[in-house]
């Protein structure tokens, strides 16, 4: 009895599996990444960049270039953002949206005949599920057993890395601090005595950056691009440059700027990008916004 359900069992899974369609969404969408991909370095534009334009978190983007769809939410939620990337990179954005399906593919229904296995009968039915009943509890009990040991031994050992971690932290911060003092101090120090980081201090334009929050920056000096990168909060910076010094921020409302020693002001609103440019032959930065929102 237990072979002929266990033979009706496999038959119809093997069945199910075979009038199932294959799935296009995947095959779009890794041409789609991969045509985004290319145009963007093309462009020389960095991933985390387009972040900040579009508003959408870099692992998103990453996974849509990569063709990673299990990374990626909802059909249609995806075709939305892959609708903001392109315009994001000029092109156009309903094309690429609508070139991605949000519609499952149609698969094909078998009808399962009795006529191909060996007749049930009642008091087979209730053994089968009972028997499938008693293996799912099992194997549920085993399951939550092992979780919850696994949890416990793993919330033991972070408990004893945080302490060495700790232990190690406070031991170089007692070191440097007999030695010298840190940079940041240092940097914090010169914001508020009004003296000039940059030892060799002889440069027209000077600008300090305090961020009040985690953002992103890009700074170009002289037409080079001196830094890129997210920087957390608390972080103090200087830069220097002989003609012309941009700033572009990620999250404006987080950044405090003060120009050759001035008094330090908010860059912009918080969560908008913001670029500004500080001249040497003017008094005041030019501030020709760039990317907002």
């Amino acid at each position: 009895m237990t072979k002929n359900l266990l033979f009706l069992f496999f038959k119809t899974t093997k069945q199910k599996l075979h009038s199932q369609e294959p799935e296009t969404a995947q095959k779009k969408l890794a041409e789609i990444g991969n045509q985004l991909r290319q145009y963007r370095e093309q462009q020389s534009i960095c991933l985390d960049k387009v972040a900040v334009v579009t508003m959408i978190r870099r692992n998103l983007l990453q996974a849509i270039e990569d063709g990673q769809l299990d990374q990626l939410p909802e059909p249609v939620y995806t075709q939305g953002l892959i609708k903001r990337y392109a315009e994001a990179m000029g092109l156009d954005g309903n094309q690429f949206a609508e070139f991605f399906p949000i519609e499952p593919a149609p698969r094909s229904r078998t009808k399962l005949s009795w006529q191909d296995g060996p007749q049930l009968r009642p008091m087979h039915l209730y053994l089968f599920y009972t028997f499938l009943i008693i293996c799912s509890v099992n194997v549920l009990s085993q399951l939550m057993s092992g979780s919850v040991t696994a949890k416990n031994g793993a919330g033991a050992e972070e408990l004893a890395l945080g302490q060495q971690e700790q232990a190690r932290l406070a031991a170089e911060a007692s070191s440097s601090s007999q030695n010298q003092k840190p940079d940041s101090y240092e940097a914090v120090e010169a914001v508020r005595t009004g003296q000039n980081l940059n030892k060799s201090g002889n440069k027209p334009v000077m600008v300090s950056v305090t961020f009040k929050a985690e953002s992103w920056m890009q700074v170009e000096v002289d037409g080079k691009t001196e830094f890129e990168g997210t920087l957390p909060s608390g972080t103090v910076r200087t830069w220097g440059a002989q003609k012309q010094l941009v700033v572009l921020a990620g999250n404006a409302g987080g950044v405090m700027v003060a120009v050759n020693n001035g008094q330090a002001e908010q860059l912009g609103d918080p969560g908008v990008a913001k670029e500004v440019v500080f001249k040497a032959n003017e008094l005041n930065p030019s501030v020709p916004p760039k990317n907002e929102g």
